[in-house]
């Protein structure tokens, strides 16, 4: 009777473990009916084949392509800082002695060339002001000296040689008012504020304005009203902010893929999700001997005040491939998929799609190069991979 009910167990075990099998069988086809070419790939140690239903299908379409052979020239991705145009920045400040008598402009204020920020009184310019003045009446003495010699020399009244006197007289003190000028102008002192001065219209003696040099931005004031002043003391720097750089440091093994032109994408943690595109302006030819890294700049449109200066940004230069090596197996980077830190494609299987474990190698704008586990010309999805991925991990 035991004997009996033992056999009739092993029976029953032997059904049951074969239930597993058979629905197994109708899940997935046997390998036979797969082409050799196509047949699922391990992943996990386990053969993954996602098959959907037409209804799914037709709500989900899935996209293909096929594995292409072409050149790509590897993007890089490096960290780089946001900095000023440095072709558009200035740093004004006083070119006499002095002390700050009037404040115009505040860090953050618009500001046009030519614009006053300061006004700084000084002795020096004092008196290079009243040099000025006294050079000019002198002069204007000395032209009508020349004047009355000249028709005095017609009417034989006086010598020619009073009249050439008179004349290198003018001269001279024509040339005092030009030396008194330019002495002015090496104070900081404009053309406009000159003009004024010699009209009897200037400011108050001895008083020299600081001026925008470019329309931009107060970026920084560093002196207080009533504050003592040294020759080419920094008080103000102006910035155009419509115009920054990106500074990147690249290894010399990379140069050979930058060049001025490149497109790049900047991405910053100020902006997440978006990409602000702009270009290389500039590779310097020499390699800093200390870090083996040579300076590219990245020249940009300022974006609304989403980069500033002093922020940092993640830039990928993108490859060129003008400048790529042989040719490589390539896919659209949306094909790749990552599952348990592998990446794969979902490669056609007859009516359904395999995930094949890939090595991936260099990438540039949307393509990415697969070193393993597909061949040219097999058709790996594309739009619809990650519905496929996500079939994959129910």
């Amino acid at each position: 009777m035991k004997v009996g009910l033992l056999k009739w167990g092993a029976a029953v075990l032997g059904i049951a473990g074969a239930i597993p099998l058979v629905l197994l069988a109708r899940r997935h086809p046997p390998d036979e009916a797969i082409p050799t070419a196509a047949r699922p790939a391990a992943l996990g140690g386990t053969k993954k084949l996602v098959v959907l239903s037409p209804a799914a299908l037709k709500k989900n379409p899935i996209t293909t392509t096929g594995v292409v052979e072409t050149k790509i020239a590897p993007d890089l991705q490096v960290v780089g800082s946001v900095t000023y145009d440095q072709d558009h920045f200035a740093v004004v400040g006083p070119l006499v002695p002095g002390r700050v008598v009037a404040l115009k402009a505040a860090v953050g204020d618009p500001v046009k060339a030519g614009q006053v920020l300061a006004i700084v009184e000084s002795a020096e310019v004092g008196e290079a002001q009243a040099d000025l003045l006294s050079a000019r009446a002198r002069a204007g003495a000395a032209e009508k000296n020349a004047l009355r010699e000249e028709e005095l020399a017609k009417r034989k009244i006086s010598s020619e040689r009073e009249r050439e006197v008179a004349e290198a007289q003018a001269a001279s003190e024509s040339a005092e008012v030009r030396a008194a000028v330019e002495r002015l102008r090496a104070f900081g002192v404009g053309t406009v504020d000159v003009e004024a001065l010699q009209s009897g219209k200037g400011g108050g003696a001895g008083r020299v304005p600081l001026r925008a040099p470019i329309d931009g931005t107060v970026v920084s004031r560093k002196v207080t009203l009533g504050q003592a002043v040294e020759r080419a003391t920094d008080a103000f720097e102006v910035a155009n902010l419509g115009k920054l750089w990106v500074l990147l440091d690249l290894y010399e093994k990379d140069l050979r893929n930058v060049h001025v032109g490149q497109d790049v994408e900047l991405r910053s943690d100020g902006a997440p999700g978006e990409v602000f595109r702009a270009r290389v302006g500039y590779v310097n030819p020499l390699i800093d001997e200390r870090t083996r890294t040579a300076g590219v700049r990245i020249e940009i449109e300022h974006f609304d005040g989403r980069l500033r200066p002093g922020q940092f940004v993640t830039a990928r230069l993108v490859g060129d491939q003008r400048h790529a090596p042989d040719d490589v197996l390539a896919v659209p980077r949306k094909a790749v998929q990552s599952v348990d830190g592998k990446s794969i494609l979902f490669r056609r299987a007859g009516a359904g799609f395999e995930a094949v474990p890939v090595e991936i190698g260099a990438s540039s704008g949307e393509l990415v190069e697969i070193r393993s586990g597909v061949v040219a010309g097999d058709e790996v999805a594309v739009e619809g991979a990650f519905l496929l991925k996500s079939e994959l991990l129910r």
